[in-house]
């Protein structure tokens, strides 16, 4: 430790400084009060000082009083050495910021006893500090990523806007959230996520400026300041630049993790003259853009905000739907392409609200996946088909499966096979009459897990689809880790099949491999009559689409069953 010694009398400097040396201190020394001053005013100020009290420029209280007005340095513990001995300059000398008080002459013993007391009292108050910093940045920082929290955030878009304002400047704020990010969360579990959301932040902070900030909101919200902004082809490179940044394949525990974001931006002043606003508004095109299909940026259209309001206002009325089971299931046949034999049928949910009316899966299904009401709607689909089923078995109509699709999130976080077991057991069916569908993204992170739950199912007698494919990442040759009875060709593949000869050759390729593995080949989303006989030319075995019938309720579904129709037609296409 350094120890300023000021004292102008030489042989008391002499002695001090003989002492605090042989104690093994650092000595700085100082022949009058002004030099005292700025040597404790310096960077490197010494933590200690002993001052004499009558010195030429400056006497020690003087020096005191100084001391304790500096702004951002640490704190010196500083003695008074004075031949003063009344109480009344004591007390003076400890008004003036002294920390002790020591009178001439002193006993050794006794300086270095108060010195050790100085320093004892300068590494609590460095622990004091260490701790106080420690917790503002607590209150200002996220603690998984280091980035600024949300309070800091705010106080940094106050000070730019104020900026922006005095110097009609502009400034842009953008709202991003992860893609997808739940699935990898709830399939790989929290630590993983966390260790993706670290890679993401460092990888954001290395895309800005020095002057920018980027900040995480909570879960993978991430929010960023662009200061001095010109034009919004401007913004929109930067938006493209962190994009970029997240297209590169994450390394996570030994995992290839691919990620990408939806942005949504806001500019001042054109889209908000207020954090509150901007922030708004940039949430709100955020959530548009995810709408649009993700991975991608939208700039602020003020048509955004009815938007989000018509989000939370769906938000709301799907919490109550669940509560009041408003939905129904309509099924879709699934038949022979040769005979045209009903042999399946998919159940596919539909909310009845009684304030709009018939809404579709793919309106509300998203909204359930992000907000946790998948799981209890889910199970009501699960146990209704099963039910449904059950009563048609009862009724004498022809032995076929029902269909039910498993959603990913459901697939990997909750139990599943009690979730059968459960509804096959209160609804009396066989388990050879339900068929669960799978898609890609469940199974991509977990091979053992997966197939050892789908072997469970499978010793239940429930057949197993692997739906969509095509659409993630999976190839043919995996499916042989799994005991798949089908797999269900993507109906984008579909569409163009008889005029796009990519499409052709991978839905042929689709269909060989299918055989080779002796799965069951479905087309979902046959429309027409041409893609039918493409389909056959090609050895697809079964198809579902309009072109057979559209989803009907379950009353209308014994008479699709009942019909010739569409054996003849498949037939005649034969």
């Amino acid at each position: 430790m350094r120890v300023l010694v000021a004292e102008d009398d030489a042989a008391s400097k002499l002695l001090l400084r003989t002492m605090l040396t042989k104690w093994g201190y650092e000595v700085a020394v100082a022949t009058d009060g002004l030099a005292a001053r700025d040597a404790l005013f310096a960077d490197d100020a010494p933590r200690l000082a002993i001052l004499d009290w009558m010195m030429p420029g400056m006497d020690g209280p003087q020096v005191c009083r100084a001391v304790r007005k500096r702004d951002g340095q640490n704190y010196t513990y500083v003695i008074l050495l004075t031949a003063k001995s009344s109480k009344q300059d004591m007390v003076e000398g400890m008004e003036s910021g002294a920390d002790d008080y020591l009178t001439k002459p002193f006993d050794p013993s006794e300086l270095r006893v108060r010195i050790r007391a100085g320093e004892r009292l300068l590494d609590l108050h460095s622990e004091l500090l260490s701790m106080r910093e420690s917790l503002v940045r607590q209150a200002t920082h996220d603690t998984l990523t280091g980035l600024p929290n949300r309070l800091l955030f705010a106080d940094r878009l106050s000070q730019s806007l104020a900026h922006a304002r005095r110097y009609k400047h502009s400034l842009a704020v953008m709202f991003l959230d992860l893609d997808r990010f739940k699935l990898i969360n709830d399939s790989l579990g929290h630590g993983a996520g966390d260790e993706l959301l670290k890679q993401v932040a460092e990888r954001l902070k290395g895309r800005l400026k020095d002057a920018d900030t980027v900040a995480r909101m909570g879960g993978d919200e991430f929010t960023i300041i662009l200061t001095g902004v010109s034009s919004v082809s401007e913004v929109a490179e930067a938006a493209r630049a962190v994009s970029s940044a997240l297209a590169d394949v994450f390394w996570v525990e030994n995992r290839e993790i691919f990620a990408s974001a939806s942005l949504g931006i806001s500019i001042y002043p054109g889209h908000g003259d207020d954090a509150e606003t901007l922030v708004r508004n940039a949430d709100a095109a955020m959530y548009q853009a995810k709408e649009n299909g993700g991975n991608t940026f939208l700039v602020y259209a003020e048509s955004f905000n009815s938007r989000a309001v018509e989000r939370m206002t769906l938000d709301n009325n799907l919490r109550r739907a669940v509560e009041g089971e408003e939905f129904e299931l309509h099924y879709q046949p699934q038949v022979d392409l040769f005979t045209g034999q009903t042999l399946g049928a998919e159940a596919l949910i539909r909310w009845r609200c009684p304030n709009v009316g018939l809404i579709a899966p793919t309106d509300f299904i998203p909204l359930a996946e992000e907000n946790g009401l998948i799981w209890p709607i889910s199970g009501w689909v699960l146990r209704t088909a099963c039910a449904q089923r059950k009563a048609w078995h009862d009724a004498g109509l022809p032995p076929f499966q029902v269909s039910v699709n498993i959603s990913p999130r459901v697939f990997v976080q909750q139990d599943l096979l009690s979730s059968v077991t459960q509804a096959l057991e209160e609804t009396g069916l066989p388990g050879e009459l339900l068929n669960v569908e799978i898609t890609e993204s469940a199974l991509m992170h977990n091979v053992e897990s997966a197939s050892a739950l789908l072997g469970k199912l499978k010793d239940l007698g429930v057949k197993i689809s692997l739906d969509d494919f095509g659409t993630g990442y999976s190839s043919l040759a995996q499916l042989k880790h799994y005991p798949f009875d089908s797999v269900k060709i993507d109906q984008s593949f579909i569409k163009d099949i008889a005029v796009n000869p990519d499409d052709a050759a991978i839905t042929g390729a689709i269909i060989a491999m299918g055989h080779s593995l002796k799965l069951t080949v479905v087309a979902e989303g046959v429309e027409t009559l041409e893609q039918l006989r493409f389909l056959q030319k090609l050895g697809c075995d079964q198809m579902q689409g309009y072109f057979v019938s559209r989803p009907v309720p379950a009353d209308g579904f014994p008479e699709l069953l009942s019909q010739t129709y569409p054996a003849a037609p498949l037939r005649m296409a034969a």
